[in-house]
């Protein structure tokens, strides 16, 4: 007979279930797109043009190295160009720098151009200068006794325009002095005085500067400059002075020759292209004197 109070125990693994929670959807897979690298900027061509176009628009502040600049500039302006592209399609980030690099180089080539400008006119330049002085006649050597026209005789007018010319007086002197200085000759000092007229019909300028002697032996001389301007600001009347129309002045040259040197002839230059006039320094017969 059973006991109404005894327990029954449940049969082992009947009606019971052990609970268990499900797993989570994708377990153990990464969320989509976690993971996957992104594609790096393409940057460089910006970069580059930035770069060449600073170094071109410094270059092109000199002029002599326009091709450089130009060269620097043309590649930094397809360089800009083309990054900024980039930029417009998402490959590249720095569309600003590209764009920055594009104005300088179009800076950059307008500096060569510049430069080009420059270099070209002052070749030009150059070039006419260095023509015009080798044509110029104090440029040229100084015609020598046997090859210069018939000097004028002493004391006889030469005329140069706008100037006239005459010899006033020959001296030979060791040293000249003035309120200013004194200079003394290495060998001996020949002081011509000319009297200068202007007979031309505006302002002009006599320094006489470019004049010439010439000795027995038909050696040349020229002028010695320190000497003659000291001498000229004496006589109140400086080197560089405007003579007006009709104005008289007395201009003085002085040359440094050897003590043994006799002097013959001085020639002097009037208006620019001159062949200019040459005088007897002195009389007939002390010439025929020298000769011998």
């Amino acid at each position: 007979m059973s006991n109404p109070y005894e327990q029954q125990q449940p049969a082992p693994n009947m009606g019971y279930q052990q609970a268990y929670a499900p797993p989570p959807p994708d377990y153990g897979m990464m969320p989509p797109g976690h993971g996957h690298h992104h594609q790096p900027m393409r940057n460089g061509l910006g970069i580059a043009a930035l770069v060449l176009g600073i170094i071109g628009t410094l270059t092109g502040l000199i002029p002599l190295l326009f091709f450089i600049a130009g060269t620097l500039g043309l590649l930094a302006v397809i360089f800009g160009f083309v990054g900024r592209g980039r930029a417009g399609k998402g490959i590249a980030s720095n569309g600003g720098v590209a764009l920055s690099g594009a104005i300088l180089g179009l800076i950059s080539m307008g500096l060569a151009t510049w430069g080009l400008v420059v270099t070209v006119n002052v070749v030009s330049d150059t070039a006419t200068q260095l023509n015009e002085t080798l044509s110029s006649p104090g440029a040229m050597p100084k015609a020598t006794k046997s090859q210069a026209p018939k000097p004028l005789a002493l004391g006889a007018i030469a005329n140069e325009p706008p100037f006239r010319l005459r010899v006033m007086s020959v001296s030979r002197e060791q040293t000249v002095s003035s309120s200013i200085d004194s200079h003394r000759a290495q060998g001996s000092y020949v002081v011509v005085r000319i009297l200068v007229k202007n007979s031309g019909n505006s302002p002009a300028t006599f320094d006489g500067t470019d004049s010439g002697l010439l000795d027995a032996k038909a050696k040349q001389y020229a002028v010695d400059t320190e000497a003659t301007i000291s001498q000229n600001l004496e006589t109140g009347k400086g080197l560089y002075d405007t003579v007006n129309p009709g104005q008289k002045i007395t201009r003085v040259l002085v040359f440094d020759i050897p003590k043994t040197a006799t002097p013959v002839v001085i020639s002097m230059f009037g208006a620019e292209n001159s062949a200019g006039s040459f005088m007897y320094l002195v009389k007939d017969s002390e010439l025929m004197n020298s000769e011998s």
